[in-house]
């Protein structure tokens, strides 16, 4: 049953690939929730699925103390390969997927970096470009730039080809998480960066953000440990980690009043409700500060307040 399964599996990775409906991270993510599910549902022929699966499914990983949204995008992973097999009648469509239920998640502040924790992150970087230039150096810089000034997650920005950079209009065409084509909007500091680390490369190679020799695109793993280095060095206390970037430049537009629409249109999101779930509550709890530290509002007199 499970070399059934994993043909069945492949089949679905396939047809996604061709239709290019999954990009190469997401499948990786996909092929892990798949793995993930069948495991927990011993191995179970994927045709003879039903929503009793799911809900055991559920159970188990919230007693072992999954969240709600690793449960969720699980179920959205086995969702879409069931769906692609009963469409190209691989499985028999004895499966409702409209009947699957999926557990709340739980609503999370979520993470970014205030103005001077920016400041803090970028002086680390130029503290050791001033120290000596080095292409590492320099190319750290500007994938930081690229990411913060556009909200790109890591792996579009390192897709971005050298002749992408659009330096007239000032954007790099990109296609985003699902296949979906967006622009990212550059400044003249951005793009004065990007200018300042290929002056220091010799090779030629087509992407933008490559490995120190030049032979290969620059890796996420690899970016990981640069950008680590940098986040220690900076004295920010706060976990953060490249991608809280993303979350960082959206929600510094969204605290600037940008409106959410066209924070999802610089995002790529598909849906409003996306932008406005993710980045109305920091907006929200920044005003509510701002108001319990106006004097305008105080309402327990000073006197009051004093000591004892």
């Amino acid at each position: 049953m499970a070399s059934l399964n994993s043909k069945l599996i492949e089949e679905f990775f396939t047809g996604a690939t061709i239709t290019g409906q999954l990009a190469d991270s997401s499948i990786y993510k996909y092929r892990d929730s798949i793995r993930k599910f069948l495991t927990v549902v011993d191995n179970k022929f994927i045709g003879d699925l039903d929503c009793h699966d799911f809900d055991a499914f559920i159970l188990k990983m919230r007693a072992a103390g999954a969240t709600g949204s690793r449960i969720r995008n699980v179920i959205s992973a086995v969702k879409a390969l069931v769906s692609y097999l009963q469409k190209e009648r691989l499985i028999a469509p004895t499966l409702d997927l409209e009947k699957i239920k999926k557990p709340k998640i739980e609503r999370k502040e979520v993470a970014y970096l205030s103005g001077e924790e920016i400041i803090l992150l970028f002086r680390a970087v130029r503290k050791d470009i001033e120290d000596g230039i080095m292409i590492r150096k320099v190319r750290m810089m500007a994938l930081l730039m690229v990411m913060l000034q556009t909200a790109a997650r890591l792996g579009e920005a390192l897709s971005i080809k050298k002749t992408d950079v659009d330096r007239i209009n000032m954007e790099i065409p990109i296609i985003g998480k699902g296949r979906k084509p967006r622009c990212l909007y550059i400044s003249e500091d951005t793009l004065l960066w990007i200018d300042k680390y290929l002056s220091l490369r010799s090779d030629h190679n087509e992407y933008l953000f490559v490995t120190l020799n030049g032979k290969s695109k620059w890796k996420q793993t690899d970016v990981g440990r640069s950008f680590r280095r940098y986040r220690n060095q900076s004295g920010i206390t706060k976990p953060f980690v490249l991608h809280t970037l993303r979350h960082t430049a959206a929600t510094q537009l969204a605290l600037k009043g940008v409106p959410m629409n066209e924070i999802q249109k610089i995002l790529g999101h598909s849906r409003l409700e996306t932008t406005i779930k993710y980045y109305i509550g920091a907006v929200e709890k920044d005003l509510a500060k701002k108001v319990m530290q106006d004097e305008h509002y105080r309402f327990i007199p000073k006197e009051m307040a004093g000591d004892v």
